[in-house]
Formats: C-alpha cells, structure tokens, sequence
C-alpha cells in the first residue's frame, strides 16, 4: 500500500506539471492479475443478468 501512494503521488504530481498523460493509472500487480483473468459477461459490454429471463422458482 505504501508504494501505491507514493506512485500515485508522483504520477498526480506529473500530470500537474504536464509531463504525463491524463490515462496514466497505478494499479497493483494483483489488480492487473485479477483484470486479465476475468471475462467479460456479454462481450457486447452488457450484463447478462439483464436480457436473461428469470429462472422458475423449485417447487
């Protein structure tokens, strides 16, 4: 966590100077990990729970 904010701090720090791009983000390793395993619902971007009808209740 510390080093999280003190890269965050830097990158806010360039970004007010102008020396770095507005889309620059400081993620953790973790965080990267956890967005390259996970797959996307719908690949059309929408939630699946939305379209799908709901299941019939188990008597």
């Amino acid at each position: 966590p510390f080093c999280l904010v003190m890269l965050t701090d830097s990158v806010n720090g360039k970004k007010n100077e102008g020396k770095a791009k507005e889309s620059v983000q400081v993620v953790d390793v973790a965080q990267l990990l956890l967005q390259s395993v996970k797959t996307p619902l719908d690949p059309a971007g929408e939630a699946e729970s939305e379209n799908a009808p709901e299941p019939e209740p188990v008597k």
